[in-house]
């Protein structure tokens, strides 16, 4: 009877190790209000992301994976991640590009690029960010996110 029992504890730890497991859950900001930044043309100016990324280790089997297991990510159903990319200037217009995903998807109806004439004003507003930009070139931009609400 003993025997009996051990066996089936066995399995049962044996199957609970098989289960997926939740390895990090984070939501994320890229930048701070009010801090100095820099960075080069096609690169992201700032990212906020809203909702959870959620990493699993999902047991595969050792044919499928070296160790049997395999990472996923898996958005929330909220889930949702901005981008600003500086795309360059051209005389006193800057170009910045927008790009939205959604539950870990690029959204086409949430692309767009916005131009800004830094000669009329040097801090743009796009969304509920308010940008001051410091210095601009067709290699990087420095500017400061003065405000994200």
């Amino acid at each position: 009877m003993d025997r009996k029992y051990f066996v089936i504890l066995a399995g049962a730890a044996l199957v609970s190790a098989c289960a997926s497991t939740v390895v990090e859950q984070r939501a994320f900001k890229s930048y701070a209000v009010g801090r100095e930044v820099s960075t080069t043309t096609g690169s992201v100016m700032l990212v906020d992301q809203n909702g959870y990324i959620t990493k699993r280790r999902v047991w595969v089997g050792l044919l499928n994976s070296p160790d049997g297991w395999r990472e996923l990510e898996q958005p929330s159903a909220d889930y949702i991640r901005k981008e600003l990319i500086y795309s360059g200037i051209a005389g006193t217009t800057i170009e910045l590009s927008y790009r939205e995903f959604r539950q870990g998807y690029a959204a086409p109806a949430f692309y767009q690029s916005v131009r800004y004439d830094l000669a009329q004003s040097r801090t743009v507003r796009f969304q509920n960010f308010t940008v001051d930009i410091l210095s601009a070139d067709n290699q990087r931009i420095r500017y400061r996110i003065a405000s994200d609400r």
